[in-house]
């Protein structure tokens, strides 16, 4: 048994550890054959991800398999390293790709990261069990990797953190598992990460856990109960300042998975606004150099305790919705859990904010069916019921009279006192809408701050039009993104 760790740990330790955390916590499969472990498939996309990434790598320098023998191919990094052992290093990795490998995780994800920790010098984070086909990693250490926020930057293309990390740690763990060896092992993981980003990660997380601020703390999950319920608030700003994450994380997308992702990065909004805000541009002609040092210090404090809030959310949520899940299986009968996922994925989120602020969630769950759930959601996507005269006005109106009509509304929909242009596609109408009612929707004005009679004066206008927008669009939705007709462009 081969882990990965620093210090001298010695095997007996381990061996009593794992015996003890058996006693206590389950063994979590999350990647291969079910062993009569727990499974956790949340990993699985991630996994795949990741072994994919190290396929295409590797596919460029692994021989060809000719009369038993393996023909190394020029510029081989791995058979320069292990010489003939390359052949069961990939033999192996072939079998973890396959699944015949199983990746359990193990130990307390709430409260460390490592399978074993004494001290930051000696520490255990995975084990490789050749006996028993398995490699096993620490569960909090996987789930720091997936919420990681950071962007590394590998072979010239940007890839998140959870691939780079796990990649390296792999290679590093498939190379005790043949028994090459520690130093083989960290050769072959270097191939992968140059930049020994793995070791910086875990001397990391070993500092933050010996402090006692490793994400999984309470404490810290007590924050990111406080951020939860502040994430609508700060969503659009979130987005117009954060560009990289307006591409990779937006609430548009079909997936749940890059749903919950967005949620995450929504609710740690405020602590990155105020880290952004601590240097100004054009700063340093305003404040000296001891001043400048010193909020410089300050914003990367602040961008640590981001990382670390927004990784506790990465280990919070899934359990808490978890937790919501259950509770509506077991209350609900006609809106099932997937559709409510699916299309009023708002109200989860709702539901977590009440659930860790204490609020009785059953009640919640009860008063919630086919005709009141969307409280944001028929805001954005429902169509609401059509006033009849409106709908017959529009109807007896020929193709210019509507076309003038909808340039007007157009320009009636205003944000920060400028209105959408006569070629506004019909996104840019329901994004427009969107942001208006984030803003300045009545039951918001505790949140947002706006005052109570210019949120239903806003509200209602902005209402009354993109209904009468969306009768329109049902009517002739080739009129929006052009700015004027097709006749009058040939007359």
């Amino acid at each position: 048994m081969l882990y990965l760790g620093e210090g001298s740990v010695r095997v007996e330790e381990i061996i009593a550890s794992m015996r003890d955390a058996r006693s206590k916590v389950e063994y979590t499969l999350v990647w291969g054959r079910d062993k009569d472990s727990l499974q956790d498939d949340s990993f699985h996309d991630y996994i795949h991800n990741a072994l994919e990434h190290m396929r295409r790598v590797v596919m460029e320098w692994r021989g060809s398999m000719m009369f038993g023998g393996l023909f190394k191919k020029e510029g081989d990094p791995i058979a320069d390293i292990l010489g003939g052992k390359s052949k069961e290093f990939y033999k192996a990795f072939d079998d973890l790709c396959k699944g015949r490998i199983g990746l359990i995780c193990t130990g307390d994800r709430y409260s460390s990261p490592f399978i074993l920790f004494n001290d930051p010098s000696s520490y255990v984070a995975a084990l490789a069990n050749t006996s028993s086909k398995e490699i096993l990693y620490g569960y909090g250490l996987m789930e720091a990797w997936r919420a990681d926020p950071r962007i590394h930057d590998l072979n010239g293309k940007g890839i998140d953190a959870f691939t780079l990390l796990f990649s390296s740690s792999i290679a590093f763990m498939l190379t005790l598992y043949i028994n090459a060896g520690l130093a083989k092992a960290r050769e072959v993981s270097r191939i992968f990460d140059p930049n020994d980003a793995l070791a910086s990660n875990l001397k990391e997380w070993a500092e933050y856990t010996s402090k006692g601020v490793w994400p999984g703390s309470h404490e810290n999950q007590r924050k990111a109960m406080v951020a939860l319920r502040g994430y609508l608030n700060a969503w659009f700003d979130f987005l117009k300042d954060s560009s990289w994450l307006e591409i990779h994380h937006t609430l548009h997308h079909g997936k749940v998975i890059e749903r919950d992702q967005s949620f995450l990065d929504t609710a740690t909004t405020e602590i990155s606004e105020t880290s952004r805000a601590i240097i100004l541009d054009n700063a340093s002609s305003i404040f000296s150099a001891e001043e400048m040092e010193r909020r410089d210090r300050l914003r990367r404090e602040k961008q640590l305790e981001w990382t670390l809030l927004r990784i506790a959310l990465g280990i919070l949520y899934p359990r808490e919705k978890r937790r919501i899940r259950e509770v509506w299986e077991r209350e609900k009968r006609r809106v099932n859990w997937r559709y409510l996922e699916d299309t009023y994925y708002e109200e989860i989120w709702d539901l977590i904010r009440l659930h860790l602020a204490g609020e009785d969630i059953y009640s919640s769950v009860e008063e919630k069916d086919a005709r009141t759930l969307g409280r944001w959601h028929f805001i954005f996507n429902k169509k609401a019921e059509r006033p009849r005269e409106k709908v017959i006005e529009l109807e007896s109106m020929d193709i210019d009279r509507i076309f003038e009509r909808k340039n007007r509304l157009l320009a009636m929909l205003t944000w920060e006192g400028i209105g959408l242009p006569a070629d506004a596609r019909w996104h840019d109408v329901v994004a427009r809408f969107r942001k208006i009612m984030i803003k300045y929707h009545p039951d918001r004005v505790e949140v947002t701050g706006v005052n109570l009679e210019e949120a239903h004066r806003v509200t209602k206008v902005a209402i009354d039009i993109f209904r009468e927008l969306e009768i329109i669009h049902d009517l002739h939705p080739e009129i929006f993104g052009v700015a004027t007709l097709q006749t009058e462009q040939e007359s």
